[in-house]
């Protein structure tokens, strides 16, 4: 059984997939729900799922669609989500990360690296208890690594786990760059190690938004990687 058991919900019409994945899925520890399409997924039933797996899909509400809808929405931005496809396009890839998936592979998939990427994106969105775990201030800003909390100024800000990980890591090394490629690693993991370290940049812009003002003291610089200054 997995020690990262959690809710998996398969999005995609092909039968053959949907079942290959939930047996080896379910093997692996966790549960499994299945739909064939984006549109027919009730987003307010969404409360104990951990991770989407969900085809690009070419219908009128597609899998893109159905992130930027997930991400959107307060109440479910915390989701992890893998986004699968046919596509091989860089721009393809550079556009689910953008919309906030977590993770991107081309059909047809190595079964043991889509788990072994199910348990990487899952890893990421759990909560880590340790000693670590002391709240993090800077000017307004608190970040509670124990419950995945974050306010600014006193108000709760709604940040994906993916920012989270990324404000973790800029807050400890306050004053200090972190390179991109360390940032990567840490966040993505070492099995997608080779994926394009741009994702950083893409996530960092989101997160900076979210900051208003405060985004502004995050500074990067060429060589030397991204700073909370």
């Amino acid at each position: 059984m997995s020690t990262a058991s959690g809710n998996i919900l398969i999005i995609d019409d092909d039968v053959n997939i949907t079942d290959l994945l939930s047996v080896n899925l379910r093997s692996e520890g966790y549960t499994v729900e299945v739909a064939t399409c984006a549109e027919e997924v009730d987003r307010t039933g969404l409360d104990d799922t951990r991770l989407v797996i969900v085809d690009a899909m070419h219908q009128p509400y597609s899998g893109m669609d159905f992130i930027f809808d997930i991400k959107d929405d307060p109440a479910t931005e915390h989701i992890g989500i893998i986004l699968y496809s046919t596509i091989k396009s860089e721009r393809m890839v550079i556009d689910a990360l953008d919309a906030g998936a977590d993770d991107y592979i081309t059909k047809p998939f190595s079964l043991r690296e889509l788990v072994a990427r199910v348990k990487s994106v899952l890893r990421r969105h759990a909560p880590r208890p340790g000693r670590n775990n002391a709240a993090v201030t800077f000017h307004g800003l608190s970040l509670d690594p124990g419950n995945m909390n974050v306010k600014l100024d006193g108000k709760p800000l709604p940040l994906s786990r993916t920012e989270f990980a990324i404000l973790s890591i800029l807050l400890k090394n306050l004053d200090n760059y972190v390179p991109r490629a360390e940032i990567h690693r840490r966040v993505w993991g070492a099995d997608n190690a080779g994926d394009n370290e741009r994702v950083v940049d893409t996530n960092i812009s989101r997160l900076r938004k979210k900051l208003g003002d405060l985004g502004s003291h995050i500074i990067s610089r060429t060589g030397f990687g991204y700073m909370i200054s």
